[in-house]
């Protein structure tokens, strides 16, 4: 059997807020590692020259996430002040959570990061990465560690036909689904009511009309509102066909699709 260790850890990262004298001199600090799919806690610890917390009570300090390609921050997180001004355990404590939804349209790479006070006034005044004066810390965000998110496959052209919107082939992923894999479709219908039929086929290449089959039909009630459908099986394609009722204008605007 094997035994593996897990540490429940808050990265702890360093920043002075007050010049250096040539006292206590630290050369570099670790950079942070975040992880995509997963929330990540940061502690900050604010010291001066000499290495000692300082009282951060009634203070306000913000962290931005900054893309090192393009100069522009990507995120800004308010930290929140731990220190509750008179156990040394907290002194000069400050922490914020980047949250799996902050990561999800960020590249995995490295980035830069800085802490900033802001003042009563609004400016911000800098703090300090290392005792040589060096404002920023670097960040590395992997996304090796943890499934990821994967966006809706989104369906918004169909060929229309006596009343019939039909889309194109599918790709139901069969590889990757067990016997019982679960699909699920979110109609958007505009004015529409009608039927919506959803389709399989078990040919992988450029499959004909004659190679689909009904899985399930369900009635559009609802002209305006969103309705979702849930089915299981696996597919090599699968396709979507909304009848719309004789005499009627409706459409379907989109159909997002997960499997």
């Amino acid at each position: 059997m094997q035994t593996v260790s897990r540490y429940l850890l808050s990265q702890l990262v360093i920043a002075y807020i007050n010049g250096y004298h040539g006292r206590n001199s630290k050369v570099y600090d670790r950079r942070l590692t975040l992880h995509r799919g997963v929330s990540n806690p940061i502690t900050f610890t604010f010291k001066n020259e000499d290495q000692k917390a300082q009282d951060i009570v009634g203070k306000q300090y913000e962290f931005n996430l900054i893309d090192s390609e393009t100069k522009k921050s990507v995120l800004t997180k308010t930290l929140t002040v731990l220190d509750d001004g008179s156990t040394v355990s907290t002194k000069g404590d400050a922490s914020c959570t980047i949250t799996e939804g902050n990561l999800l349209e960020l590249d995995a790479k490295f980035y830069n990061f800085s802490v900033r006070e802001v003042k009563s006034d609004g400016s911000r005044e800098v703090t300090y990465a290392d005792t040589g004066y060096a404002a920023a810390g670097t960040v590395e965000l992997l996304d090796s560690a943890y499934p990821q998110f994967v966006p809706s496959t989104s369906i918004s052209a169909f060929t229309l036909s006596s009343d019939t919107f039909t889309s194109g082939d599918i790709d139901s992923k069969p590889g990757i689904n067990s016997n019982q894999a679960l699909h699920t479709i979110a109609i958007y219908p505009k004015n529409f009511s009608g039927t919506l039929n959803v389709e399989g086929t078990m040919v992988s290449t450029s499959p004909t009309d004659n190679d689909y089959f009904t899985i399930t039909t369900t009635a559009l009630t609802s002209a305006s509102d969103v309705s979702t459908l849930n089915f299981t099986g696996v597919f090599q394609n699968v396709r979507f066909k909304a009848t719309r009722t004789s005499g009627t204008t409706g459409r379907i605007d989109k159909i997002l699709y997960r499997q």
